[in-house]
C-alpha cells in the first residue's frame, strides 16, 4: 500500500508505538472518531464535526496551535487509517496501524511533514512530530 510508505524521503518524520490493554475494535473506535481525540490526546484542542470516517472524509482540527485541514486517504477498519493534512507551511501525512495481540492491541503511528517548516527547521519539526505522536499514543 503506497500510503504506508508515507513520505519516506520527508526531512521530518517520526513514529511511536504502544501496546494497549484493550481489544482492537475498542481502540479503533477511538482513533476512527476524531471528535473523541481531545478526550484522550492532550495535544488536540478541538475537532470539527466529522461523521463516519472513510476514504475521502474531510475534517478540521486544531493541535499545537495550528488549525489543520485533513482528508482520509486510507481506511480499512479495524486495522489501518491514515490522512493527509494541510496547514500554513506544513503538508503532513499520518497513518495508524492497529494489530491484535491476544486481548491487547499494538498501536503504531507514523507521521511525516513536508513544506517550508520541515525544510527550514527539520530537527525542530521532527521533535514536534515525535512529541505529538507520543501524546497520541497515550490512549
Amino acid at each position: 500500500m503506497s500510503f504506508l510508505d508515507i513520505e519516506l524521503s520527508a526531512r521530518a518524520k517520526a513514529q511511536a508505538s504502544i501496546v494497549i490493554s484493550a481489544p482492537r475494535d475498542a481502540v479503533w473506535a477511538l482513533i476512527a472518531d476524531p471528535e473523541t481525540w481531545p478526550n484522550w490526546n492532550r495535544g488536540v484542542e478541538w475537532v470539527g464535526a466529522v461523521g463516519p470516517m472513510a476514504v475521502g472524509t474531510k475534517f478540521e482540527w486544531r493541535a499545537g496551535g495550528m488549525t489543520i485541514r485533513s482528508t482520509v486517504q486510507v481506511c480499512d477498519a479495524p486495522s489501518v487509517i491514515g490522512w493527509a493534512g494541510w496547514t500554513p507551511l506544513i503538508s503532513a501525512r499520518q497513518i495508524w496501524l492497529l494489530s491484535a495481540e491476544g486481548t491487547h492491541t499494538r498501536v503504531e503511528t507514523v507521521e511525516a511533514f513536508r513544506g517550508a517548516y520541515a525544510t527550514l527547521l527539520p530537527g525542530h519539526a521532527r521533535r514536534t512530530i515525535k512529541s505529538a505522536l507520543e501524546q497520541g499514543c497515550s490512549i
